[in-house]
């Protein structure tokens, strides 16, 4: 598990924007799970992720987004617009009671 956090700060508010990221056990992917409150210097933090995936080898990166969240349209469009493509399988979380849109990012 790869963590990464940032603090965004809008006027006395400060909130935690945590990116957390893992390999699959073939090593083939890396899925990166969004945080719910992202800012423009969260691009920094993403590029980090894919950087580290690429030199571990893996083809592809996965971005989960939550499809709950309120923002969600504008979200996807920004990862498309970095690249990702939307794929048609979800990925469910039965943990958190979830379901993340998944992005792929073809690293080769």
């Amino acid at each position: 598990m790869v963590e990464s956090s940032e603090v965004i700060t809008t006027g006395a508010t400060a909130l935690d924007a945590q990116w957390s990221a893992f390999l699959t056990s073939d090593g083939d992917s890396f899925y990166i799970r969004a945080p719910n409150t992202t800012s423009p210097t969260s691009k920094q933090s993403l590029l980090s992720l894919l950087e580290i995936a690429e030199g571990l080898g893996c083809t592809k990166a996965w971005m989960l987004v939550d499809r709950q969240r309120s923002d969600f349209v504008p979200v996807v469009s920004a990862f498309k617009f970095l690249g990702f493509q939307l794929s048609q399988n979800v990925f469910k979380d039965t943990g958190a009671n979830k379901i993340h849109a998944l992005l792929r990012y073809e690293l080769e």
